[in-house]
């Protein structure tokens, strides 16, 4: 095999450069060069001036010599192939009669090279026109070689990237598992206890509101009643006494006898008569009577409007006492704001504005248009809001207390910012990282979330509290919020709940 591919190599030698196949009657022209003679009588019928295919050199006349020693040559590689060929695969055989197979579409001539400009198989007289003048051709079967060679490298690599991208493959596959162990039995776990306890609280503070409602009812229901069934009491006291002094007045009214009329007049039925005369004299529409003979009825109407009015809108008041975290009302600390930017004089709001001078602090930024809240947090879980408006350009987060405020800073969590920001309108962006955040809504109000202990940063669209994105990491320093806006951006406002 080895001899047979030396034998090959040593061919290639023996081509012509004009039809690609070993020299048939191989001449020699002046510069050397060799071609078959048919082949270079062929050429230079079509030219009008002779010139070597292969150096453009043009010669006076068609002449040449026979090139005795290449025929020799030649002769010998055709006798070395023909023993060759005995030991040429079946395959490779077929490749050989395939490639003899195939012909130029234009003129019908075998297709024997391989321009590389083009890229395409050609056949003798392609490589002769002028369209593919200047270009460089290759045998086919050379061609073909350096292709699969070419292929079967690029193989090789797919092979290497393949195997590669197996063992990622794997080992995501074994970190998916664990994460689905740990998410499904430990995190996920822990977070439904927490979401079972905040709805418990909630639960058990609207349970104890409905009882301590419902009782409350009950006792003024009975109330009323008790008062009610006191005063029928009293009227049936009053109807008796009066009974008994119309008895005794009917009585004495049967008295013939006037003399005995007049000495069965009591003291007590005097006054009776006396009380009477008053009360008729009396008007019933200018005041409520009391005494003997009148009886006061007791209203039984509960109060409607604390059992049957805005019912769920006071209790949801009531909440806001044990909503935990409640809504932090934050001020803007004056220290830390850039000289460009204006206050608002409850230091609730912020915007950019003519420089100010303010006196140099460590504490202050000097490049960005950025401030900090006045209060601190280094414990406990807290939640605030900004109202952001059509503002085009602002950043929100917390930062550490340490953090770089000097020129242009890094926020990125490992240089203490956790921010989410907006810029031109419409690119929401993480300052950890190229990632876009996609919003189908413009938030109107942004709510930031801080669980110190929990190293978490959460941040929301307050309008419908849908969630943003989360940052998790462990801190270890004061954190502070952080405020910034863009050149001529409208205010940034501290949303203050206001009940």
């Amino acid at each position: 095999m080895a001899a047979g591919k030396l034998l090959h190599d040593l061919a290639e030698d023996l081509l012509c450069s004009i039809c690609l196949d070993l020299f048939k009657e191989a001449v020699m022209l002046k510069c050397g060069h060799s071609f078959c003679k048919s082949c270079i009588d062929k050429t230079w019928d079509s030219q009008k001036r002779p010139s070597c295919p292969e150096c453009r050199q043009a010669f006076p006349s068609k002449k040449y010599t026979m090139n005795w020693q290449l025929c020799k040559a030649v002769e010998s590689n055709r006798r070395s192939r023909q023993y060759e060929k005995e030991e040429i695969p079946n395959q490779e055989q077929e490749t050989q009669n395939l490639l003899g197979s195939h012909e130029c579409s234009e003129h019908k001539e075998v297709l024997k090279g391989f321009c590389q400009h083009d890229g395409c198989p050609v056949c003798v007289i392609c490589m002769m026109s002028s369209a593919h003048k200047g270009h460089t051709f290759l045998p086919i079967l050379e061609a073909a070689s350096k292709f699969q060679d070419k292929l079967k490298s690029t193989v090789s690599s797919l092979e290497v990237k393949a195997k590669y991208l197996k063992k990622c493959q794997s080992k995501q596959e074994q970190n998916i598992s664990g994460i689905k162990i740990a998410v499904f039995q430990n995190e996920a776990q822990n977070l439904e206890q927490h979401i079972t306890s905040e709805f418990a609280k909630l639960r058990q503070f609207l349970q104890d509101k409905e009882q301590q409602l419902v009782q409350q009812l009950k006792k003024e229901a009975a109330g009323i009643l008790e008062k009610m069934t006191e005063n029928l009491e009293k009227i049936e006291e009053m109807n008796k006494a009066i009974q008994k002094d119309k008895s005794n007045i009917e009585s004495t009214l049967q008295q013939e006898d006037s003399v005995h009329l007049l000495k069965g007049i009591t003291d007590e039925i005097k006054s009776v008569m006396k009380r009477l005369e008053e009360e008729e004299k009396e008007d019933i529409q200018r005041k409520k009577r009391k005494g003997v003979f009148n009886g006061e009825l007791i209203s039984g109407s509960l109060s409607l409007g604390v059992y049957r009015g805005p019912l769920q809108y006071s209790i949801w008041k009531e909440m806001q006492s044990v909503i935990k975290p409640g809504l932090s009302h934050l001020t803007l600390d004056p220290i830390t704001a850039n000289p460009r930017l204006t206050l608002s004089d409850d230091f609730t709001s912020l915007k950019h504005g003519s420089a100010k001078w303010r006196p140099e602090n460590p504490k202050r930024y000097d490049s960005y248009l950025s401030a900090l809240g006045w209060q601190g947090f280094t414990s406990g879980r807290h939640y605030w809001e900004v109202e952001v408006g059509c503002t085009t350009e602002w950043e929100l987060g917390v930062t550490r207390e340490s953090s770089n405020r000097k020129g242009l800073v890094a926020m990125k969590p490992k240089d203490g910012y956790w921010v989410i920001s907006l810029w031109n309108e419409m690119d929401w962006s993480l300052h950890s990282s190229d990632q876009l955040l996609r919003l189908s809504v413009k938030p109107r109000k942004i709510g930031v979330y801080l669980d110190y202990e929990g190293g978490q940063v959460s941040f929301y669209s307050a309008d419908n509290m849908s969630h943003i994105y989360t940052f998790t990491d462990t801190f270890t320093e004061t954190l502070y919020p952080y405020f910034g806006i863009g050149c001529y951006s409208k205010p940034l406002n501290l949303f203050h709940l206001k009940l």
